[in-house]
């Protein structure tokens, strides 16, 4: 292993490290509607919060639905955004090492 390729290396977990810390306690219920942060609970309140009666009973699921699948892209994004430089890593490191091993027995012959 490169030295540059160990310093990325560990670069890269540091990255994960500061990144999962920065992230972790939004991760469970934080969602992002209009370019900013709010909670599931905030979210289901404000769209539905004024309804009353079967409409709100419909509007609450609908809501609800919106909110998992809103959740689930936020969450999808933090871990890419935390996983992100082990990946550009692991994506230019192994065929790089690959191609090196090649290169070795290709010259060892």
């Amino acid at each position: 292993m490169s030295p540059l390729a160990r310093y990325f290396a560990l670069l890269a977990v540091a990255w994960m490290i500061a990144m999962t810390w920065r992230l972790y306690p939004q991760f469970k219920d934080a969602i992002r509607v209009d370019g900013r942060l709010t909670t599931v609970t905030d979210y289901i309140g404000a769209v539905c919060g004024e309804r009353v009666g079967p409409a709100a009973a419909t509007c609450l699921a609908e809501a609800r639905e919106d909110a998992r699948r809103l959740l689930r892209r936020e969450q999808g994004n933090s871990i890419l955004l935390i996983i992100g430089p082990i990946l550009l890593y692991l994506a230019i490191y192994l065929p790089a090492a690959a191609w090196r091993g090649r290169r070795r027995v290709a010259s060892d012959g």
